[in-house]
């Protein structure tokens, strides 16, 4: 660890290493469910906003449109979520998460508390709390260049 504190590396660096870091940690803690990393993140957004579209989660995530088709086809496969045309826009599909996708939730989120904790255990309660509203407001920044950038 004092390689880490003691080195110049950038931003990107730091969460880099914390993000590969988490993608180890889940995929051992969720191991059972056979899920990768991104079909994870997939099921995870779908939760958050149920009937969301290929387009938007390629957009979300900063993928190409066959990645996202790829993914959420293995995920409509193995029978985690539902797609099924936007009546408005017989191109587009929309995506709804079964009721096998529903009972991951809770064990990812168990999986993610563990992943909290054990990356938090050092920092007080006030630091956690600072670090995460510094995170989101980073976030929302990043999304906001993002959309800029799209118009």
């Amino acid at each position: 660890m004092e390689i880490i504190m003691n080195s110049n590396i950038p931003l990107r660096g730091l969460l880099s290493i914390i993000l590969r870091s988490h993608r180890v940690f889940i995929s051992r803690e969720l191991g059972d469910l056979n899920l990768t990393d991104a079909q994870v993140a997939c099921i995870l957004r779908i939760h958050h906003k149920p009937g969301v579209t290929q387009d938007e989660l390629a957009w979300f995530f900063q993928v190409d449109k066959g990645t996202i088709a790829r993914t959420t086809g293995r995920l409509e496969e193995r029978g985690f979520l539902r797609r099924r045309q936007d009546p408005e826009n017989r191109r587009r599909y929309m995506l709804t998460l079964t009721e096998k996708g529903r009972s991951t939730i809770p064990i990812i989120m168990d999986a993610e508390k563990r992943w909290t904790e054990l990356l938090f255990r050092n920092l007080n309660p006030q630091e956690q709390e600072a670090f995460t509203g510094l995170c989101r407001r980073l976030a929302e920044e990043a999304m906001e260049i993002r959309r800029s950038a799209d118009d």
